[in-house]
């Protein structure tokens, strides 16, 4: 049997359609994810510095999600930041997985993102429909030259 993996991006998804990132909100669509496919991997995935943009009355909750492991934050210091913790979580996932997919709204070359919506009051995921958007990053360590 083929094993998915849904790699699901807490910042993305909490602050979907929001001024502010909701911590409820998240936990909602991971409840509603894992209820459409109970048979794929769900893997929440996060950096770290959305605990400051949530309100203050959820982040107790959200450290206890990362002491819970409910959701696993890029380490501090993280080569090519949050995008290249995320190429590999991705490529560590497919050593173990058939189909590994994102929910974000970053383009993380060669990987399948899921178009997700809201229909009355619940989140719906397009496992079946994922695409991937291929972008080539841009590299941090080229200096850029001055024209003179």
């Amino acid at each position: 049997m083929a094993r998915t993996v849904v790699l699901l991006d807490a910042d993305t998804v909490a602050g979907w359609r929001r001024p502010a990132p909701s911590l409820a909100q998240l936990h909602r669509a991971i409840h509603d994810l894992r209820s459409q496919h109970p048979d794929a991997t769900v893997a929440v995935v996060a950096d770290a510095s959305i605990k400051w943009a949530l309100p203050a009355e959820e982040q107790p909750a959200f450290e206890a999600d990362i002491v819970t492991r409910a959701v696993v934050c890029a380490p501090a210091g993280t080569r090519d930041g949050t995008y290249g913790w995320m190429l590999a979580v991705v490529e560590r996932a497919r050593r173990d997985a058939d189909r590994v997919l994102a929910v974000t709204d970053r383009a993380l070359t060669g990987v399948p993102v899921v178009r997700i919506t809201q229909v009355d009051g619940h989140f719906r995921f397009d496992l079946d429909g994922a695409t991937v958007v291929d972008v080539k990053p841009s590299n941090p360590h080229r200096r850029r030259r001055g024209r003179g």
